[in-house]
């Protein structure tokens, strides 16, 4: 393809071009182009040099050396979280390799840490999603949903956030977003008039996102996020969090969000469409093409339930993961999973990407690095043990915002589990602080797939999810802070009865 040239160059005097106008001169100096092309590289190159050098120089007084080096990879780690110059995934594999090499820890006791129940528990997790996926089960409950609830304009909206919400307790909410999302955007194409705006679809596409994003914050099930922070509790400090204890300790905060997000899509939202003929019209072929109920879709529903209900009453004897691996061993016995369907609808890379941050956690932890930095950030604490609480979440909720969420969980938990440590702060309750409001990514898509999906639709600007979303972060936030002064200490002793 030609690139025609401008007539004239005085308003670009970088470029020049030839007499055929195909080709543009760029006149910059060649040290400018070569930033402006390989910038990404030579700021990974900056970081690699710095961490050299850091590495190699003593470190500060009451650290050890390795200790300091943990922390120098750390650094780096967290560098290259934030930046995402390289998949999250090598940055874990890379964290992993450097920790035995700088003799931080021995490499038996380094690669132990990766085998950790989180990332057993993430893998089943992953492949009960993939087999609800696979089989059609995930499509076939989207449009059931959406042909009952959708009546109306706002009733057909209240369908997709419910159902989001409620599909992502069970599978992961990057799953959901997955799987409703072509749905979501015929419907919303269907709405679309010239010359207006969709505000149908706008609400369709925020109902979405924030319904994986609210219903994937209820249980262990919605994400990544809480088996990674609970893989962290467990190596730092023996203790867990089991599966009824995640949802009682978060389930106000639920209900509650659950219900602004629902105000919000209701009184800002309101569209003037009032037939629903398009839409039923949609579901109805889909609900034509999927046909009736196969043996598959039933078998699996029915590993899924059996396999809540398991984690429900036996979470803390048998084992979350156990019970994971052994669901994953039934779908493939029972042949109602291939093979390709894993290979397809598993994050392998965020897996990875956890068992990097759990090995680098318990490296910090084992070298007193995560201690020193404790000592270093509160000093002598004058405030509640609370308000830290709640300023950490605040912390992971702006964090989330500009980053992966697993990212912030990795980043996080070392130093606040040394905080509760140092505070006698209860672990389980700080974990709690830091892994809810990392899931909060209301405003911006980076976060979470849920929200860039929606960003991707182009029904709404990104001013419009900003001022909606910032809504939604604050009350999460006010939220947090009730979790933390009022409902927690009253159930502390439910806490110590579970933890035993």
């Amino acid at each position: 393809m030609s690139i025609d040239a401008p007539e004239s160059t005085e308003t670009a005097p970088s470029t020049d071009t030839t007499q055929s106008g195909q080709v543009i001169i760029d006149r910059r100096p060649m040290a400018l182009v070569l930033l402006g092309r390989f910038r990404p590289q030579l700021l990974l190159i900056a970081m690699l040099l710095v961490f050299l050098h850091a590495v190699g120089s003593a470190g500060p007084d009451g650290l050890n050396p390795a200790g300091w080096k943990a922390l120098c990879v750390f650094g780096l780690a967290v560098a290259l979280w934030i930046s995402a110059l390289i998949p999250l995934a090598i940055t874990g594999l890379m964290a992993i390799a450097l920790i035995p090499m700088l003799e931080i820890l021995d490499a038996p006791t380094t690669y132990s840490y990766f085998g950790s129940n989180a990332v057993f528990f993430i893998l089943g997790a992953f492949t009960l999603g993939a087999a609800v996926v696979g089989c059609g089960l995930s499509a076939r409950m989207t449009t059931i949903a959406l042909k009952r609830f959708g009546t109306s304009p706002m009733g057909l909206v209240r369908g997709v956030y419910f159902f989001t919400a409620a599909a992502s307790c069970l599978i992961s909410e990057h799953a959901v977003a997955a799987m409703c999302f072509p749905i979501v955007w015929e419907l919303a194409r269907a709405f679309r008039r010239p010359g207006e705006e969709n505000t149908l679809g706008k609400a369709l596409f925020f109902a979405m996102a924030w319904g994986c994003i609210v219903g994937g914050t209820t249980t262990v099930l919605g994400g990544g996020r809480a088996p990674l922070a609970i893989g962290i509790l467990e190596e730092t400090t023996s203790t867990t969090i089991g599966f009824v204890e995640y949802m009682i300790l978060d389930l106000p905060l639920v209900v509650i969000l659950l219900g602004v997000g629902l105000t919000l899509l209701q009184t800002t939202l309101k569209s003037p469409i009032t037939s629903m003929k398009p839409a039923l019209e949609i579901l109805e072929t889909r609900t034509r093409e999927l046909g009736k109920a196969t043996l598959r879709e039933k078998l699996v529903g029915l590993v899924l339930l059996v396999t809540v209900g398991f984690w429900v009453a036996f979470g803390h004897e048998l084992g979350l993961a156990n019970i994971a691996i052994l669901s994953t061993s039934a779908l493939f016995i029972l042949g109602l999973v291939s093979w390709q369907d894993v290979e397809e609808n598993v994050n392998w890379g965020i897996i990875l990407m956890y068992g990097g941050a759990i090995t680098l956690g318990s490296a910090l932890a084992a070298t007193g690095a995560a201690q020193w930095m404790t000592d270093l950030i509160v000093g002598d604490w004058q405030g509640s043990p609370e308000l830290l609480m709640l300023s950490i979440g605040v912390l992971s909720v702006v964090l989330t915002e500009f980053m992966s969420n697993s990212a912030v969980i990795a980043i996080l938990m070392p130093p606040a589990l040394s905080l509760a440590a140092s505070l006698g702060i209860d672990p389980r309750l700080m974990t709690m602080s830091v892994v809810l409001p990392s899931n909060f990514a209301f405003m911006l898509p980076m976060a979470t797939p849920a929200t860039a999906m929606a960003y991707s639709s182009g029904t709404f600007s990104p001013g419009e999810a900003i001022r909606r979303g910032a809504i939604m972060d604050v009350t999460g936030i006010v939220l947090l802070a009730g979790l933390i002064h009022l409902y927690w200490p009253m159930a502390q002793s439910l806490l110590a009865t579970v933890g035993g």
